[in-house]
């Protein structure tokens, strides 16, 4: 089956879908080896793990799209992505698409920011017109080839222009054939339980933001306000730096990695195996004519 039809299947389930987040092949193939259904490419930690720079539109359409082919590779799950604001114009955001698509993405985000673009939640976010957003949104729709390729509206109104605005913003992007609405910004439970109550789709966000409460809801508790998709865009990027902020802090201030940091470690031969050592071999010991 597609990755993109699978990813309308998961989508279509009754529960929400909470979607772990990746910033490259290794912590994708995290997340598959967990039995997660899907991986959500976050914006923020490719350029994190591409240029090891902030998450305001720095890294390129090539190489975002570059990155995210590999890490759709190295799982068998579908890839949904952060596509920024399409990268430049209409023409652009033709081209992203057409681009995604090729390197094997399952469905893509595209953002009403104006440019420079920064991180959901970052402070000076400034957002086109509506009538700007949904020209993107035509573009990207006339140049999908596959009708599964699924294409997410996300605004950035609300610390602007307030939840009215945003609600207004979601409301057009459904009407120009948005699959599903997204945000990335705080929201109150009660404004996310309005947002949810009178926008005409399904409602996507992120998850896993410590500081933000609704972020860290239940599955059951998104379910009763009714959001579809929840990506939990930086949560893995975190983790995995505080743990190394903590074992090689270790190191630095003992001489040696102490009892903690050695608990933290994971030994060479489950790295190995979670990388896909086995199907290698497996595919070496084929050529050689050798049994498994």
């Amino acid at each position: 089956m597609k990755p993109t039809t699978q990813l309308r299947q998961l989508l279509a389930a009754d529960q929400p879908l909470l979607v772990p987040g990746a910033y490259d092949g290794a912590s994708a193939r995290v997340v598959h080896a967990l039995g997660h259904a899907a991986v959500y490419l976050t914006g923020f930690g490719m350029e994190a793990s591409i240029l090891g720079m902030p998450d305001i539109g720095l890294a390129s359409q090539a190489e975002i799209v570059g990155h995210a082919g590999h890490i759709a590779a190295a799982v068998p799950i579908p890839v949904l992505s952060d596509a920024d604001t399409g990268y430049g114009g209409l023409t652009n955001v033709h081209r992203t698409v057409r681009e995604f698509e090729r390197a094997g993405i399952a469905g893509i985000h595209i953002e009403d920011q104006a440019l420079p673009k920064r991180c959901g939640g970052m402070a000076g976010r400034k957002v086109v017109a509506t009538a700007e957003m949904v020209a993107r949104l035509r573009a990207a729709q006339g140049a999908r080839r596959d009708s599964d390729f699924v294409i997410i509206a996300r605004t950035d109104a609300k610390s602007e222009h307030g939840l009215d605005a945003v609600i207004e913003r979601l409301n057009a992007y459904f009407a120009a054939g948005a699959d599903l609405a997204m945000i990335a910004e705080p929201f109150e439970i009660a404004e996310l339980r309005r947002l949810c109550r009178e926008i005409n789709g399904p409602l996507a966000m992120v998850g896993g933001c410590a500081e933000w409460p609704e972020s860290m809801l239940s599955r059951d508790e998104f379910a009763e306000l009714g959001v579809k998709l929840v990506l939990y865009a930086v949560t893995g990027l975190g983790a995995a730096l505080k743990a190394q902020m903590m074992v090689y802090g270790d190191l630095l201030t003992n001489g040696r990695l102490g009892p903690a940091s050695e608990g933290a470690l994971m030994p060479l031969e489950r790295l190995s195996d979670l990388m896909g050592l086995p199907e290698w071999n497996e595919i070496e010991a084929s050529a050689l004519g050798k049994a498994g």
